[in-house]
């Protein structure tokens, strides 16, 4: 029952795959999950998108991440309690099918595959921002639309070791993150001195732990969670672990560690530079090293997030495309999108969609270069919200029907910590609506969410079986 091809729209999703390709089911080790969950969730838009949580929340910002943690944390107990029940490469539209309808299951479909093309989009426009480090002058659509259109290339026409660099760069992106926190703490813990005064500053010095209260804090939220978006890679893993009961042990380690790598980084930034300097414009982890005197450490970092992010863009584009594949052929979406080649089994009818909403996003870079990005995130970070809320709700159908089945223990607390999450998320995505750039974003995913209920009711639906 309920097979299908549907896979997660972010490239850890793809990371699973590239880990599993040609091997038997059941052959992911539990270090392999957590090095894909860890290296593939974090992405460009953490290292140049944590400017804008730190702008808007100040120091408490760290109350930001940690808050985000927790979500995720209930959000991945859900999904791996689900798992356990339902191992399914196509977790998060299957399970809605199931417990709560085709409707909502049709939903999760499209809300994810437009989760990746925001991704993609907002990477591509990351990079060009890393790119304005060495050529200032370009333009920011030029350098966008050059990035999409060579990841678009390599999916088109195929790279066969590709799967092998996209790990590799989780690697050293995840290195990366971790190198910065050493150089932070030892600049932090040394006598290390910027024009005779000391290199460390006091996140408290420019308006406290709260300079914009409470409303900043829950403001922030939106753009955090951006950075804890991929998480779901874990109920798609539950297919392929070699030993399922390990999906659990591999779901605490990742949070815990995601969690505790941005506490640190953006610990780091605070103390070394004011948070009221923070640019969006650039990488705050750049702007931190070069602030120290470390313009050659800082252009390397920036280069090798340069590389991560094009390796993230090359891997969501996969994803995107199996998931409007399986929409296509379960009948959500026009048949067009479920078409390839036969020889190189290119599949051109999603490529072809994918291609025409990425230039239509990408484009509003040449419209709006100066709030794009934020656009961007604060739109995918809402569908983010809804996925989440649904899988929540999901499971709480599931645990109504299924009492005294395993639960994991990320889920702990249920279900009086499943309404607090959700309660929370409702409650976040209330105060992101005060923000004027959010507030847009939140009205693109409105259009949006109307477009895909209205074709809904002309989608020819096949029965799966």
């Amino acid at each position: 029952m309920y097979k299908t091809k549907f896979s997660r729209g972010i490239s850890v999703q793809k990371s699973v795959g590239s880990i599993v390709e040609n091997r038997p089911t059941g052959s992911m080790t539990l270090a392999e999950l957590v090095l894909v969950g860890v290296g593939g969730i974090i992405g460009a838009g953490f290292f140049l998108g944590s400017g804008l949580p730190i702008r808007t929340a100040g120091p408490a910002v760290l109350l930001a991440f940690l808050a985000g943690g927790f979500i995720t944390m209930q959000t991945t107990g859900a999904l791996n309690s689900l798992a356990f029940e339902h191992p399914s490469e196509g977790a998060f539209k299957v399970y809605a099918d199931i417990y709560i309808g085709r409707f909502m299951g049709y939903l999760q479909g499209w809300t994810y595959y437009l989760t990746s093309i925001l991704v993609i989009s907002s990477e591509a426009v990351a990079s060009a921002i890393f790119v304005r480090l060495w050529l200032p002058t370009m333009p920011l659509w030029l350098m966008s639309s050059a990035f999409a259109a060579l990841v678009l290339l390599i999916n088109a026409f195929g790279a066969k070791d590709f799967s092998v660099v996209e790990s590799f760069m989780s690697v050293i992106k995840t290195a990366a993150l971790i190198g910065f926190i050493l150089v932070a703490g030892m600049v932090i813990l040394g006598d290390y001195t910027v024009a005779g005064t000391p290199a460390a500053t006091s996140a408290l010095r420019h308006g406290g732990f709260f300079p914009h209260g409470f409303r900043g804090l829950a403001q922030s939220m939106l753009i955090v969670i951006f950075a804890y978006a991929g998480i779901g890679v874990f109920a798609t893993a539950a297919v392929h672990l070699r030993n399922p009961k390990q999906l659990d042990t591999g779901g605490i380690a990742t949070v815990a560690m995601l969690t505790g790598l941005y506490l640190l980084s953006i610990g780091g930034i605070l103390l070394l530079i004011p948070w009221s300097t923070v640019s969006a414009q650039t990488s705050p982890f750049v702007q931190a090293l070069q602030r120290i005197q470390l313009p050659a450490v800082a252009n390397m970092l920036n280069a090798v997030i340069l590389v991560a992010a094009f390796s993230v863009m090359a891997g969501s584009v996969f994803s995107a495309n199996q998931i409007l594949i399986s929409l296509g052929e379960g009948g959500e979406a026009p048949r067009f999108t479920a078409m390839h080649s036969e020889k190189r089994r290119t599949p051109y009818g999603a490529l072809a969609t994918t291609t025409v909403c990425l230039a239509v996003f990408i484009g509003l870079s040449y419209v709006l270069p100066s709030t794009i990005y934020e656009l961007l995130i604060s739109s995918s970070s809402f569908f983010t919200f809804f996925n989440w809320f649904v899988i929540l709700l999901t499971f709480l159908v599931w645990r109504r029907f299924n009492q005294g089945k395993q639960v994991s223990l990320l889920a702990m607390g249920q279900p009086i910590s499943t309404w607090m999450t959700m309660g929370l998320i409702a409650l976040l995505s209330g105060y992101a609506l005060l923000d004027r750039e959010q507030r847009m974003g939140f009205y693109a995913c409105l259009v949006i969410a109307a477009l895909l209920v209205i074709g809904y009711f002309f989608a020819p639906k096949r029965q799966q079986t």
